[in-house]
């Protein structure tokens, strides 16, 4: 009985085992798959799929195969594919919650690979575009911008001016009216020519008290006719002064199309100081792009790499390589062989201390890769580290050196109006770069030897001539430095095409310039015309206030001035009257 009992139990047992064994067996890989597509998808920000992947037990380790991630810029293709993924896993590890791989093969990398269908995501991330400013693909300015359509989105400051400058006025002269009423006007000068009238009708009197009482009425009239001329003149001298300023106003007016002709020719017209940097446009947008996908690579990867704390008050203390048996990250991966399928061959290299938190393993990452026996190059060697020991002071470095590249058939220029390709020539290239709290320094060096550029149909005076001077250049030399705020960055692009094509290019560009100018010049005067000849009119109001003064002057000046006589004797007394 209890035989038969037993051997159930162990019948039991053996199913549980089988069981768990089967559904490890069946689901296990099946769960890694899901959670490699889906966390992938979510860390790249683009669509992440695996062929297949294999959990083992003993030992424990993990394969992946088929890896592809896609290039959120462009769904149709992969940003890379690997073929294989294997590692295993540290099992005395996993019991303290960590996990230590000390080998990890990555095989046949691939990059910039075709998709059979789009890896777009219903969520998928937008990848930012930064503004091209300066480094747009193409010459600038191959066409002659159209006279009218730059003159309606632009806004002269020919006709601002001539607006304010006429409020001014009008202001000015509604003040200056109310001013002159308050003068004495043609009621008051004829009130003083009364009392002289009157005082004159006393000039034989005998009476002494009369004589005295018209003594005193001439000090009074003389006083009030000085006091009434002293502030026309000054009156006179402010409207002078204010004529002055808007006559000057007026010269400035007149003079300002030229101002407005000279700032439009620079922002849309071509000279040949606009193409003394025209390299940028060769290779400018280029190294932008690469820029900008290695700074969304990096942003993605960040927080696998820098595990941030809890409390970030703590100040961060630099922490020495522990020993083994003690403290360890939460993830690492000691060493990492990885061979990179190129077009030109076989890319190999190793990535050492892939780890969660640098600061407890004291090292940072490090990769080192080379290719010697490649197809159309003699060496490619790259070589860099990450480094987040201190988490607030992160420190990226990468260095790419590349010899005797051989180019094949490229587009260097897809501006309709001039289409440059390079058939053929050897380059050399050395990229030193430096990533610190979140400002870039780098810098490009690529040497062109041996090339044969060509040009399609170019149709533009300048553009014939820039294709001439690019078919005798074989060697070129591209220097370029990227500095800023990853944000907002700087490329600087120097090379000996500048002087050669700004030499070439230089009569051409002149009488280019020349033309728009004229066109430019004639569409601005005429649409200022109106406006200034306003403006201008708007001051003959003046006049008629400065006439009005003028006559108000001369009459009292000419009362104060007397008859003939200046002092009139009465009963033998002279009076000063007038």
């Amino acid at each position: 009985m209890k035989k038969g009992f037993g051997r159930k139990i162990l019948i039991a047992f053996f199913v549980v085992i089988v069981f768990v064994f089967l559904v490890w067996a069946v689901f296990a890989d099946l769960f890694v798959e899901y959670m490699v597509e889906a966390k992938g998808t979510e860390a790249a920000g683009a669509k992440v799929e695996l062929k297949n992947a294999d959990l083992s037990l003993f030992p424990l380790g993990l394969t992946l195969n088929g890896l592809q991630v896609t290039n959120p810029y462009e769904p149709m293709k992969n940003a890379v594919e690997i073929g294989r993924i294997s590692a295993n896993v540290d099992t005395t590890w996993l019991f303290r919650k960590k996990v230590i791989i000390d080998e990890l093969n990555i095989d046949n990398v691939r990059f910039d690979t075709k998709r059979t269908k789009s890896g777009a995501t219903k969520k998928q991330v937008k990848v930012a575009k930064k503004e091209e400013k300066e480094l747009a693909p193409g010459f600038p300015a191959l066409k002659m911008p159209d006279i009218n359509e730059v003159l309606a989105k632009e806004n002269l400051k020919t006709l601002e001016l001539a607006k304010e400058i006429k409020s001014d006025i009008e202001n000015s002269k509604g003040l200056w009216e109310k001013k002159i009423a308050a003068i004495a006007g043609k009621e008051k000068i004829e009130e003083y020519k009364k009392r002289i009238e009157a005082l004159k009708k006393m000039k034989d009197t005998k009476d002494i008290g009369s004589i005295l009482g018209a003594t005193g009425e001439a000090r009074s009239i003389y006083k009030d006719i000085h006091e009434e001329i002293k502030v026309l003149k000054k009156s006179q001298n402010e409207l002078n002064s204010t004529l002055s300023n808007f006559k000057s106003k007026i010269s400035a007016l007149e003079k300002a199309p030229q101002e407005d002709i000279r700032r439009l020719s620079e922002k849309y017209g071509l000279s040949a100081s606009g193409l003394s940097n025209i390299s940028r446009y060769f290779i400018g947008p280029e190294i932008q792009q690469w820029v900008d996908r290695g700074l969304y690579w990096k942003q993605r990867l960040e927080p696998f790499i820098n595990k941030k704390d809890g409390d970030k008050k703590e100040k961060t203390k630099e922490v020495k390589p522990p020993a083994e048996k003690e403290t360890m990250p939460d993830f690492l991966i000691r060493l990492s062989n990885v061979s990179v399928n190129l077009p030109m061959g076989e890319f190999s290299g190793k990535i050492k201390d892939i780890s969660s938190d640098q600061k407890i393993l004291g090292r940072p990452i490090t990769f080192d890769f080379a290719g010697d026996k490649l197809s159309g190059v003699n060496s490619v060697k790259l070589d860099g580290s990450v480094n987040r020991i201190k988490p607030d002071f992160p420190s990226d470095k990468f260095n790419l050196k590349l010899k005797n590249y051989k180019i094949k058939a490229a587009s260097i220029s897809k501006s309709s109006s001039l289409p440059l390709t390079f058939e053929k020539g050897n380059a050399d290239m050395d990229l030193e770069a430096i990533l610190k709290k979140g400002i870039i320094d780098a810098a490009v060096k690529l040497n062109l030897n041996d090339v044969n550029m060509l040009s399609g149909d170019v149709s533009s005076g300048y553009a014939k001539a820039v294709s001439s001077a690019l078919k005798g250049v074989s060697k070129i030399d591209i220097k370029a430095d990227i500095t800023g705020p990853v944000d907002n960055y700087k490329i600087n692009i120097s090379s000996n095409l500048d002087g050669l094509l700004k030499n070439a290019i230089g009569s051409a560009v002149k009488e280019q310039a020349a033309l728009f100018q004229n066109k430019l010049r004639a569409g601005i005067s005429d649409k200022v015309k109106g406006p200034v000849q306003e403006a201008k009119g708007s001051l003959a109001g003046f006049e008629g206030l400065e006439s009005e003064i003028e006559n108000r002057l001369s009459q009292l000046t000419g009362m104060q001035a007397g008859s003939a006589e200046k002092n009139t004797g009465i009963g033998g007394f002279k009076l000063p009257l007038f």
